[in-house]
């Protein structure tokens, strides 16, 4: 059975459906902690832009999108951009998750957390946020904790940006997952959007003796084709951490990777600027992450799979885990290991089966 895809667009603010329009060229993605992307086009000639609503619902800044797959929703976010191009007649739009509204929304006021929750310090910050006049899109905030409890202040005339604050907090030593999901309420049938937060992350942990757990193999199996890339490039194992104050008074905190260093790596150093930290412990644990997560490149792999082979697209998310076996010239050996899906690609496929990439990074859970 064909899969169907459906393309509703709605109102920032209010939420309501104001569109439903029969897009092409569409690709989408998402990535854990982070804003994913959409992009595709409608051509104009082809329609009747008056009764599909299409430029009142396409309005960069206001107007978002919800991707239905077989009546799931699978993604949603806000329209940034659209173009026109009068040769081709075809109206292009492309939007971000809906993490990116945060990118545009700032700490305007000191706000002052003294041994609090971290998971509690981030649903503050959505919630002051959304209480601003005009400044609620109806995310929903939990209320879900970690047991790690911090200090940390934020003061107004940094202006920092909530979408920052909450990465930072992600990325300290003990940092946790967010992601905001879509769904339809199972009551009203609308569109919802759902704050989540994982402490120490979110996502399935994978189990030997689930028969469900997703596999992963190639070249006898289920992968169509894989890229292996390593870069050195962003590789460190020394990290200053950078925080508030200027010259002889900045606040620096820095951490190692010990075992590179003693093992035959050459010194390869960084620095992470954390301007509006005051908290010297703090931002030593934000160092100590951030050496963790650069001191060797990254083994990164990305995977083509088709959407309808088990396991089959809708049965795994980002922060799942996944098994992965290649045996192959690269892999002479064979690779049998855990890792983590921290990205998602998605080309529904109008002219063509669906074709869904998958970004692993490797896992020690």
């Amino acid at each position: 059975m064909a899969t169907t895809y459906r393309y509703l667009l709605a109102d920032l603010l209010t939420n309501d459906i104001i569109a439903e329009l029969p897009l092409t060229g569409v690709a989408f993605t998402e990535q854990l902690n982070q804003a994913g992307t959409f992009s595709g086009h409608i051509l104009l000639s082809g329609v009747n832009t008056t009764e599909f609503n299409v430029i009142a619902s396409t309005i960069p800044g206001r107007s978002v999108i919800y991707v239905d797959r077989d009546g799931v929703l699978v993604w949603g976010g806000i329209i940034w951009n659209r173009s026109y191009g009068s040769s081709s007649q075809q109206l292009s739009i492309s939007a971000r998750e809906f993490e990116s509204y945060f990118e545009r929304r700032r700490i305007t006021q000191t706000v002052d957390f003294a041994n609090i929750d971290e998971l509690l310090v981030a649903q503050t910050l959505v919630t002051d946020a959304q209480a601003a006049s005009s400044g609620n899109i109806g995310v929903i905030v939990g209320t879900e904790t970690s047991g790690v409890l911090l200090s940390r202040t934020y003061y107004g005339y940094e202006l920092k940006t909530v979408y920052n604050a909450l990465q930072d907090l992600s990325r300290a030593d003990d940092g946790f997952d967010f992601n905001i999901e879509v769904a339809y309420d199972p009551i009203t049938l609308l569109p919802t959007k759902t704050l989540a937060l994982g402490y120490p992350r979110t996502g399935t942990v994978y189990s030997y003796d689930d028969p469900n757990a997703p596999v992963f193999e190639f070249p006898a199996g289920n992968v169509v084709e894989y890229e292996y890339p390593e870069d050195g490039a962003i590789t460190a194992n020394v990290i200053y951490a950078l925080g508030a104050g200027s010259n002889e008074g900045k606040l620096i905190e820095s951490d190692s990777n010990a075992t590179q260093l003693t093992s035959g790596w050459a010194l390869l150093e960084d620095t992470s600027n954390y301007s509006d930290v005051t908290d010297s412990t703090y931002l030593a644990s934000l160092a100590t992450a951030q050496v963790l997560a650069v001191a060797a490149p990254p083994a990164v792999i990305k995977l083509v799979v088709p959407a309808y082979e088990n396991p089959v697209f809708g049965t795994y998310g980002i922060g799942d885990d996944a098994r992965l076996r290649i045996l192959d010239d690269r892999f002479p050996d064979q690779l049998d290991e855990i890792y983590r899906i921290v990205g998602l690609s998605v080309q529904p496929g109008e002219d063509g089966p669906e074709r869904v990439t998958l970004t692993l990074t490797f896992t020690t859970n």
